[in-house]
């Protein structure tokens, strides 16, 4: 998405579209994984970017409350990414702290399930914790 676009959408979202707004969206544009406020700034700084973390928080605070960015806890961190069309979840490795998405969700079957009995299901989350084959020594066990 060029820079012109990622202003339109965020005025049209009703967010002014500051430099240091456009340079967050295009990192987690960029991004193929979720990411937390520290990793934006650590990437940004990288990048000779330099924008406030409290900044980066609130950014990232607003653009959950519109709707361009999900938010996700996990080991009680929240991480962010943009909003897609599916949802996701996460594996979380509990020594390396790596996280690989949880390609197909079934929680749609339980929320079929509770459909049924007249439990209207607003939203969910899923987080697996354990430990990757990496830190496991490479058992598939």
């Amino acid at each position: 998405m060029q820079a012109l676009n990622v202003k339109e959408l965020l005025n049209s979202h009703n967010i002014k579209a500051t430099w240091q707004r456009v340079e967050i969206f295009k990192l987690l544009q960029s991004s193929n994984e979720c990411l937390s406020a520290d990793q934006i700034h650590q990437k940004l700084a990288s990048n000779n970017i330099n924008i406030d973390l409290a900044t980066i928080y609130r950014v990232l605070d607003l653009f959950a409350e519109k709707g361009i960015a999900q938010k996700s806890v996990i080991n009680r961190k929240c991480f962010f990414e943009l909003k897609k069309l599916d949802h996701c979840h996460y594996f979380v490795c509990i020594k390396c702290h790596q996280k690989s998405n949880i390609v197909d969700c079934k929680i749609n079957l339980i929320e079929e399930e509770l459909s049924k009995k007249n439990f209207k299901v607003l939203s969910h989350n899923l987080e697996v914790y354990g430990i990757c084959n990496k830190c496991y020594g490479g058992n598939k066990s």
